[in-house]
C-alpha cells in the first residue's frame, strides 16, 4: 500500500493519542461521532462466529455483532485515548480474528479466539496498518512502516503462528506495497514500488517476474492457484495480463493509459477493472469494465467514475460505488450487478475511517475482508444514511430491500462462513 495510507494511520493515531489533552472544540467534534442510538453490549460471547459482522467501534473497541444489529459482544473494552485497535481482520474459517493494537507505550499485532479466549500477541516496531491471515490460516502477513538505509519505506513481514515461538519476521521492503497470497499459504504475489512483481516464499526466497510494471495497485493470486493478474509495461505500453506462476503470459485482458484497478471473481471467469486517468489523484475513478475470461468479450457496466466495487462470495455479482450529489453534498451510492442487470442500492456518506483507510486501497482489502455477507445476499458498510444515524448498515440485494441498522461502528467486514 502506498505511504499516504501509512500517513493517514499514523495521523489518525496521534490524534486520539492526543485527546485526553486536545482543545473542548476538538472534543465536541469527536463526540459528534457518536450515533444517537446506542447497542447494548452482551457480556456472552456468541457461540459460534458465523454470520457475524466484526466491528471497529467509535469508542477504539472491536466488536462482534449480529447483521440485524440485536446482538453484540465486545472483544475489547480497554480502548481509550492511549490505547486505539484497528484492522481487525478475520482468519479463513472465522475462528480467530487478528488486529493491530496501538498504545503510547508500543504496538503489537494480536490474535485471540473470536469470543475474546486464547489471546495472544506480537511485539512490532511499527503499528500494522494492514493484516491478511495466510489461505491455511497458520500464517499472518501485515504491511507496516518501515525504516530501509534511513528511508521511510513499507515492510511486509511475516508470522508463523504453527511456530513454537511467535514472532515477525521481514520478507521484502519497498513503498508502495501491495501483495496476494498463494492458496497454499507458503507463497504470495508482491507488487513492490510500481516497478517490480515478485514471487515471495514464506521461507524468505524470491524471484521476479517482472521488473518493468503497469501502473497499478494490488495484484492478484487466483483462487485456483494456477495463474496471476498483474500489468506488465514495455514498448508497446501498459497492460493488464493473466499469466502462468512462472511469468510466462497466458492472455491479455486489456492495454492501457493511465492507471488500472482490478479484481478477478472467486470462479476465476471474470475480472472486473476500472481505468483511471494518470492526472487524477484519486487511486480508482473511471469507468467500470468486466471482462469474461473464457470469450474474453468486456462490458462496461457504468460510465462512472466508480470509485471502489467488490464481488460476491459465489462471483455472481459485483457491488460498485459511485458519486452523487444530494442537497449539496457529495455521497456515494451502492450499485450491484447480477451479470445481467445493474440495481442501485442505498445513497451514503462514508464514515472518515471506512472513506480514508479502506476505499482508496479496496483491490487490496478485497482479499483479506469480506463486505458480501458468506450467502452473497447482503453485503456490509459504514457510513451515515441520510435522515438516518452513523455506524454500521447491511444492504440486502432483494429488490426493494433497504439498509439494516447493525449498530455503532466506522467499519465492518463480515465473517466468511
Amino acid at each position: 500500500m502506498v505511504i499516504r495510507h501509512m500517513r493517514t494511520i499514523v495521523l489518525a493515531t496521534l490524534a486520539l493519542l492526543l485527546l485526553a489533552g486536545c482543545s473542548p472544540a476538538l472534543q465536541t467534534q469527536v463526540q459528534r461521532l457518536v450515533p444517537r442510538r446506542t447497542v447494548a453490549s452482551a457480556s456472552v460471547a456468541p457461540a459460534s462466529p458465523d454470520n457475524r459482522l466484526l466491528v471497529q467501534g467509535v469508542d477504539g473497541n472491536l466488536y462482534l455483532a449480529s447483521p440485524d444489529g440485536t446482538e453484540r459482544f465486545a472483544l475489547t473494552q480497554d480502548a481509550s485515548p492511549s490505547r486505539l485497535y484497528t484492522q481487525p481482520t478475520w482468519s479463513p474459517d472465522g475462528m480467530l480474528v487478528a488486529f493491530s493494537r496501538i498504545t503510547n507505550k508500543g504496538s503489537a499485532l494480536v490474535t485471540s479466539r473470536f469470543d475474546g479466549s486464547n489471546r495472544s500477541e506480537v511485539a512490532v516496531p511499527f503499528a500494522p496498518f494492514y493484516i491478511n491471515w495466510s489461505p491455511t490460516g497458520d500464517k499472518l502477513a501485515y504491511l507496516s512502516n518501515w525504516q530501509v538505509v534511513d528511508e521511510p519505506s513499507i515492510a511486509l513481514r511475516l508470522v508463523d503462528l504453527s511456530a513454537q515461538k511467535n514472532e515477525a519476521r521481514t520478507l521484502a521492503a519497498g513503498q508502495p506495497f501491495y501483495f496476494s497470497w498463494a492458496p497454499d499459504g507458503e507463497q504470495l504475489i508482491t507488487h513492490i514500488g510500481n516497478e517490480r512483481v515478485e514471487i515471495q516464499q514464506t521461507s524468505g526466497k524470491s524471484n521476479s517476474l517482472a521488473f518493468a510494471t503497469g501502473s497499478f495497485p494490488a495484484p492478484q493470486w487466483t483462487d485456483d492457484g494456477n495463474q496471476l493478474l498483474y500489468a506488465t509495461a514495455g514498448d508497446d505500453g501498459q497492460a493488464l495480463v493473466v499469466s502462468e506462476l512462472d511469468g510466462t503470459q497466458r492472455a491479455e485482458i486489456t492495454n492501457y493509459d493511465g492507471r488500472i484497478t482490478f479484481l478477478q471473481n472467486t470462479s476465476n471467469s471474470r475480472v472486473a477493472y476500472v481505468l483511471t486517468d494518470a492526472d487524477r489523484q484519486a487511486s480508482t475513478y473511471g469507468p467500470l469494465l468486466v471482462t469474461d475470461l473464457p470469450s474474453m468479450r468486456t462490458r462496461e457496466l457504468a460510465e462512472g467514475p466508480v470509485v471502489a466495487f467488490f464481488w460476491s462470495p459465489d462471483g455472481e455479482k459485483l457491488a460498485y460505488l459511485t458519486f452523487e450529489a444530494m442537497r449539496g453534498r457529495i455521497g456515494m451510492r451502492w450499485n450491484v450487478w447480477d451479470g445481467e442487470e445493474r440495481t442501485p442500492y442505498a445513497l451514503f456518506f462514508p464514515t472518515q475511517t471506512f472513506f480514508q483507510n479502506y476505499l482508496p486501497f479496496f483491490d487490496q482489502y478485497a482479499q483479506s475482508h469480506n463486505l458480501w455477507a458468506p450467502d452473497s445476499q447482503s453485503f456490509v458498510f459504514a457510513g451515515t444514511l441520510p435522515g438516518a444515524e452513523r455506524g454500521v448498515w447491511v444492504q440486502p440485494v432483494d429488490e426493494g430491500s433497504k439498509p439494516v441498522y447493525a449498530g455503532p461502528g466506522v467499519f465492518a467486514s463480515w465473517s466468511p462462513q
